[in-house]
């Protein structure tokens, strides 16, 4: 299963592109240019995108990650380390409203979190086959990781490559005072250290823009 975008991101990447000028629209095309890369393969560990959008008293957000980042892995999963770690870290994003904190004057809360990798589809086919032989289970795990790739949701792996998978989450709050919505502090650095980079795009209401978070400025202001 690969979560498709949801559906404010594409109005939110245009619009951006015009948005800042001089040093700020360089610093909005790098953002852009790095984000097209993770969306086209070509990710950076410890760096992931996030878009987010107030509709009515709706805020959907976005969030696109190396595995890597949240889980420590981007293999299929195969020891019962891996699989307890991939649980982990599902229910960790499953947590948005620990992993997003809007100003309280907002009244927002999580309603729905919708976690995607093709590393949860080898986690079920793994589990499936746990009570089969060890060297079954190997190729059952190396077939998964060939589909994932194969389906371009990864970099194939060609001999001696890397290969890549991504984590996917799509979250769904509701305020009760959208417009009194000022300020997001994301705590993704804290819960997921490897992750260095926080690249956002958002908008509210009219308000849009852009901004490169780190553990150590966390925080978006609209």
């Amino acid at each position: 299963m690969r979560l498709k975008h949801i559906a404010m991101t594409a109005s939110l990447l245009t619009p951006l592109a015009l948005f800042a000028p001089g040093a700020a629209a360089e610093d909005k095309h790098d953002h852009d240019h790095d984000h097209e890369h993770r969306q086209h393969g070509a990710h950076v560990h410890g760096v992931a995108a996030l878009n987010l959008a107030l509709e009515g008293n709706e805020v959907h957000i976005e969030l696109d990650s190396p595995a890597a980042n949240i889980v420590g892995f981007e293999h299929a999963p195969s020891s019962e380390a891996d699989h307890a770690a991939l649980e982990k870290a599902v229910a960790a994003l499953k947590n948005g409203d620990q992993l997003f904190l809007f100003n309280k004057e907002a009244g927002c809360r999580m309603e729905k979190a919708m976690v995607a990798s093709a590393l949860l589809e080898e986690e079920h086919d793994g589990h499936g086959d746990k009570h089969s032989a060890h060297h079954d289970h190997e190729e059952k795990g190396e077939h998964a990781h060939e589909k994932h790739d194969h389906e371009g949701h990864g970099h194939e792996g060609h001999a001696g490559e890397e290969t890549h998978s991504d984590i996917e989450v799509v979250y769904h709050f509701e305020c009760d005072q959208p417009g009194k919505l000022t300020q997001l502090t994301v705590e993704l650095f804290e819960a997921f250290p490897a992750t260095q980079e926080l690249n956002v795009q958002y908008i509210i209401e009219s308000k849009q823009g852009a901004q490169e978070l780190t553990a150590k400025d966390h925080v978006v202001k609209f």
